[in-house]
C-alpha cells in the first residue's frame, strides 16, 4: 500500500519551517482506496510570498487544528504503508521533524516520484510535478494546494506503476539509498565518485557551486550529506543540486588547502559555517623616537606589515593582554593600561631598560619562529607522485605534484612544480596542524 503525501508549509526547511496543509491518498496499488485532507494552524507567521503561492493565509489557518490535535490520525493513516511524494525528502522531513516534536519516533519506507519518473519516463526536459502534468495531459484545478498536488501525484504513481521494470522495488532496496539522493541528481553522477581523498563540490542547473567540501572518502562523505537521518539538514540545498563535480588531492592536507581557497573564492552560499573572517585588525611593531620597543593595535592596511592579524579588535586586545603577561613586558609599551592588567591578574615587575629589550626581542622571535623556509611532502594522487606544500620566510606559497624522485634543492626548484595559492590566516592554522604529521624539508 502507499501512502501519497503532499503538504503546504511555511517555508522550505524543516528546521524553522511548519505545515499549514496536507493530504494524504491510500493507493493499493491500482486505485484510490482512502483520502485525508486538512489545513493546520502552524503555529507561526504565513509570509506573504507562501500566501502568493499556496492561497494559504493567516486568517485560513487560524481557527485549524495543530499538529498534535491530528497527529494520531495521520500516523494511523501513514502506519505500515510506503510514503511516496513528488521530491519526497521534503514532504517526508517535515512530518518527521512534528513527530519528533511529540517524542515520536517516524520511519518509513520512502519513493519519490521525481526520481522514479526520471527512470521510467527518461529524456523528459522537466520533472517538476506542474511539467510532468502538462507531459501527460493530467488536470490539477488546485495546484500548490495539498490536495490538488497530492491527486498529481497519485495519477503521475499510476502510470510509474504502469510502465515501471522493476525500479520500485530497486528504489526500496535498503542498500539503494535511492530515496536518499536529491531529487534532481542522477543516480550515475553520485556512483562515478572516487572513494578517495579530494574536494567535492555541489552545483545547481546554471552549474554555480552551491557548497564546497574535502573529505578522505568523497563518495562516503557525499553519501552522508544525502542522509534522511537527520531532518534538520538544509533541504533547500538537495532541492537545488543537480550536479556533483570533484578534485582529487591525494593528500589531506591538500584537500585542506584546496577546500579553503574554494570557499573563498566562489562564495558558496552553503558553507557559510566554514568561511573564515578576513584579518581586519593587526599587531604592529615599531619603535619609537626614544628607541623603545612598543607594539600597537591597528587596522590592517596595505604596505603595513603586522606581526600578527585577527579578525576583530577584541581577539586582538586578548591576545596581547596574554601575550604582554606570558613575556613580562610593560603594559604601556603595548599599548595598555596597567590598571588593565592588574584585572587579568598582572603585576609588571620593574626591570632594567636592557631587560625589557631582550624580553621584547624574545617575545618577538616567539612570533617570528615561522619565518622559515620549506616544503612539506605528502601523499600524491597515484604512486608516481608526491604532493608538495612550499612556505617561503613563512609565507604559504601554494602547493602542487611532483615526480617521486623530484629534487627537492631549492626554492626554485620546489616553485617551478607547484601553483600560487594566497596567503590567509586559516592556511596558516591548516599548514601548522599538518606540519608535525607530514615530511618536512628545510629550504
Amino acid at each position: 500500500m502507499y501512502a501519497i503525501v503532499d503538504i503546504e508549509t511555511t517555508g522550505s526547511s524543516a528546521a524553522h519551517g511548519k505545515i499549514t496543509e496536507i493530504a494524504i491518498i491510500i493507493h493499493d496499488g491500482k486505485r484510490v482506496v482512502d483520502e485525508y485532507q486538512t489545513l493546520l494552524n502552524p503555529e507561526q507567521h504565513i509570509p506573504s510570498n507562501i500566501t502568493a503561492l499556496t492561497g494559504i493565509d493567516n486568517e485560513m489557518v487560524a481557527d485549524a487544528p495543530r499538529f498534535y490535535e491530528v497527529a494520531k490520525d495521520i500516523h494511523l493513516l501513514l502506519e505500515g504503508h510506503i510514503f511516496v511524494a513528488h521530491n519526497v525528502n521534503f514532504d517526508y522531513s517535515f512530518i518527521k521533524k512534528e513527530f519528533q516534536e511529540l517524542g515520536a519516533n517516524f520511519s518509513m519506507p520512502k519513493l519519490c516520484t521525481v526520481r522514479l519518473s526520471r527512470k521510467v519516463f527518461p529524456g523528459l526536459k522537466s520533472y517538476s510535478l506542474g511539467r510532468l502534468c502538462d507531459h501527460f495531459g493530467v488536470k490539477n484545478e488546485a495546484r500548490h494546494r495539498a490536495m490538488g498536488d497530492a491527486r498529481a501525484t497519485a495519477i503521475l504513481m499510476d502510470k510509474i506503476l504502469a510502465n515501471e521494470k522493476g525500479e520500485i522495488d530497486f528504489f526500496l532496496k535498503k542498500t539503494s539509498k535511492e530515496a536518499d539522493l536529491p531529487p534532481n541528481l542522477d543516480r550515475e553522477s553520485f556512483e562515478v565518485l572516487p572513494e578517495t581523498t579530494g574536494v567535492y563540490y555541489f552545483h545547481d542547473h546554471h552549474g554555480k557551486v552551491l557548497y564546497v567540501g574535502k573529505a578522505n572518502n568523497i563518495k562516503k562523505r557525499v553519501r552522508t550529506h544525502f542522509s534522511s537521518t537527520d531532518v534538520i539538514y538544509k533541504q533547500q540545498l538537495k532541492d537545488k543540486i543537480r550536479q556533483v563535480s570533484y578534485e582529487v588531492c591525494g593528500d589531506e592536507l591538500i584537500a585542506f588547502l584546496k577546500e579553503s581557497y574554494e570557499i573563498k573564492r566562489l562564495f558558496p552560499p552553503f558553507n557559510k559555517a566554514q568561511k573564515f573572517p578576513a584579518p581586519k585588525f593587526g599587531m604592529y611593531h615599531y619603535t619609537d623616537g626614544a628607541g623603545i620597543n612598543r607594539l600597537a593595535i591597528g587596522k590592517v592596511q596595505k604596505g603595513l606589515q603586522p606581526v600578527q592579524t585577527f579578525p576583530s579588535f577584541d581577539k586582538a586586545r586578548s591576545f596581547l593582554i596574554q601575550f604582554v603577561k606570558t613575556h613580562g613586558l610593560q603594559p604601556e609599551h603595548c599599548g595598555l593600561p596597567e590598571s588593565l592588567l592588574n584585572y587579568y591578574g598582572y603585576s609588571f615587575d620593574e626591570a632594567s631598560e636592557n631587560e625589557l629589550k631582550e624580553r621584547f626581542q624574545r617575545a618577538l622571535s616567539s612570533l617570528m619562529v615561522s619565518r622559515e623556509s620549506y616544503c612539506i611532502l605528502g601523499k600524491g594522487r597515484d604512486r608516481e607522485e608526491v604532493a608538495v606544500v612550499l612556505v617561503e620566510e613563512g609565507r604559504y606559497l601554494g602547493f602542487g605534484f611532483a615526480e617521486t624522485q623530484f629534487s627537492f634543492e631549492t626554492i626554485s626548484d620546489v616553485k617551478s612544480v607547484i601553483q600560487r595559492y594566497p596567503d590567509t590566516p586559516d592556511v596558516q592554522s591548516i599548514i601548522r596542524q599538518f606540519r608535525e604529521k607530514r615530511k618536512v624539508i628545510s629550504l
